[in-house]
């Protein structure tokens, strides 16, 4: 039912979690500014850059978290005739847009790079979780509101 406004919450919650599963979006950097070492940590890879060489590393947990929150999302979205399955999923939502931001901290400024030798940064990209986890709440509102107004006019009948 694309009318109500929760299910275009959640086609934005799916569409940003396939954006990051797919694109190259860096969202923490550190630079070594002695040897001019650098990592890129993006939302599927981890990129350590030192002068001519470069090592890549996947993040498969992060991409996990990723995929599952899409995945429910659009469960959500589907699942417009029953409000008690549709809460109940973005309850379980909100747990792993909270384990995708505990995921981009394990793979960033939990790790200590360059030693104090250089600079750590956090892009835009990295509030893109929390866009989510927003959406979320958003799509939860309305589906209560949803709810509440059928409770109420079973009591008027």
């Amino acid at each position: 039912m694309i009318q109500r406004p929760q299910t275009l919450f959640f086609l934005a919650n799916v569409a940003i979690s396939i954006l990051l599963l797919f694109s190259n979006i860096v969202y923490f950097n550190a630079e070594n500014t002695e040897n001019q070492q650098r990592v890129e940590i993006q939302y599927n890879a981890t990129k350590m850059i030192a002068g001519m060489d470069s090592v890549q590393e996947t993040n498969t947990y992060l991409m996990a978290f990723m995929a599952v929150v899409g995945g429910i999302s659009l469960a959500a979205m589907l699942m417009f005739k029953n409000r008690k399955t549709q809460l109940l999923l973005t309850s379980i939502n909100f747990i792993f847009i909270l384990g995708c931001i505990v995921m981009m901290y394990l793979y960033s400024i939990h790790m200590a790079y360059f030693e104090h030798t250089g600079f750590q940064n956090f892009r835009l990209p990295a509030l893109l979780p929390i866009v989510l986890l927003v959406f979320n709440l958003i799509a939860r509102n309305g589906i209560q509101k949803d709810e509440q107004l059928i409770r109420s006019m079973d009591r008027l009948r």
